[in-house]
């Protein structure tokens, strides 16, 4: 029996709305990670463009019976999906998210016969951040279906990510419960540390305000008589260390907790 007779098989009748098998639904999960696109640290956002595998058995979809021509069968996943049961899980944590089309749906479907981001800006520009993802079923809660990371959960496709600003020295995964008011979910978490590159920061930044607080020292040569001298010299230091404190500030969020210990030495 070929793919499509398969196929129709075992939609004809088939029940979408209903869990595979009897009580809770395991669903392994993993994700590839193609590339990190940005980093916003003004919205603590971060954008990349991943591959996520879901595997679970649905014995429903079990064709080894129907004597079928291959014991896998690969199939458009966009126009299959959503006749057969999913787990419906998202990231909740995502402000926008798309499926890539190049230029259809990048959705693979496959059936087997047997029916099988944190941050810390206290010691910026030499630190790191963290950016999490959190996947789950938006549809059914622990009960029903457990979210499971695989032996290998987070792969990534290129050997070195590297940003403008950041570049990428780890990630892991882990699983964690969520208490929602309809009850428990299971939740996946990813996390990825980001390094900061700080050699823009060194020479935009920092140079020219050490510059300036060495030339603010001149006014400790200058005689107690200069007084408009060494006033002109303190008064345009601090407006030049001034500016640059807030170049460095206007690239962060706003928030109360202290972003440069470094500059805030030179103030003092």
């Amino acid at each position: 029996m070929n793919d499509a007779l398969v196929l129709d098989k075992l939609l004809d009748g088939y029940d979408n709305l209903k869990l595979p098998g009897n009580g809770q639904v395991k669903v392994d999960v993993e994700i590839w990670v193609q590339e990190v696109s940005k980093i916003i640290e003004i919205t603590s956002e971060f954008e990349l463009d991943i591959y996520v595998t879901e595997w679970w058995v649905d014995p429903s979809l079990a064709f080894e019976h129907l004597n079928p021509c291959k014991k896998i069968i690969s199939t458009d996943g966009a126009k299959v999906l959503h006749q057969i049961w999913s787990p419906h899980a998202c990231f909740v944590n995502s402000k926008q998210a798309s499926i890539h089309r190049s230029p259809i749906s990048n959705i693979f479907l496959q059936l087997y016969s047997n029916g099988s981001v944190w941050h810390n800006y206290s010691t910026f520009p030499i630190d790191q951040q963290k950016c999490m993802l959190f996947y789950e079923s938006f549809h059914h809660n622990f009960q029903e279906v457990r979210m499971e990371w695989t032996q290998s959960p987070i792969l990534l496709l290129k050997e070195n990510i590297t940003l403008p600003d950041y570049v990428l020295i780890g990630y892991k995964a882990e699983s964690v419960k969520r208490l929602y008011p309809p009850g428990v979910w299971n939740e996946l978490v990813a996390t990825f540390t980001f390094r900061r590159l700080y050699g823009f920061y060194i020479l935009q930044v920092y140079l020219p305000a050490y510059i300036s607080t060495f030339i603010s020292w001149i006014s400790f040569y200058l005689g107690p008589t200069n007084i408009t001298s060494r006033t002109t010299v303190g008064v345009n230091a601090l407006l030049a260390l001034t500016y640059q404190f807030g170049s460095v500030v206007n690239n962060l969020p706003k928030t109360s907790d202290v972003k440069d210990l470094w500059v805030l030495f030179l103030f003092r």
